[in-house]
């Protein structure tokens, strides 16, 4: 049989009235609410440490880059402002010489 800990904790209204309705609506008492919202975090921590970090893994920033495309673009570096931007007009060109 589980043996349980009796404990105290503080919650804000809005989330113990939030608890109190999901707890109905399950039928369930709070403490069980509680107790797998518990165990759910704890597991959920435990695979984001094993998988390296969940999010960073989920995070389509670090998908930047994985798969590139050659576009045969040699000069980009030199150039970078025309392909960002687009070339030059001529009275552009013309302020930057004077």
């Amino acid at each position: 049989m589980t043996e349980y800990v009796t404990t105290n904790i503080r919650l804000p209204k809005q989330l113990h009235k939030a608890l109190k309705l999901r707890a109905a609506e399950e039928d369930k008492s709070m403490a069980q609410v509680l107790r797998e919202a518990a165990v759910q975090y704890i597991t959920s921590a435990e695979s984001a440490e094993d998988s390296g970090d969940a999010e960073i893994d989920d995070d389509p920033l670090w998908l930047i880059g994985a798969d590139p495309v050659d576009l045969g673009i040699t000069d980009a570096s030199v150039n970078f402002d025309d392909y960002l931007y687009g070339p030059l007009s001529e009275s552009a060109k013309a302020e930057i010489k004077e």
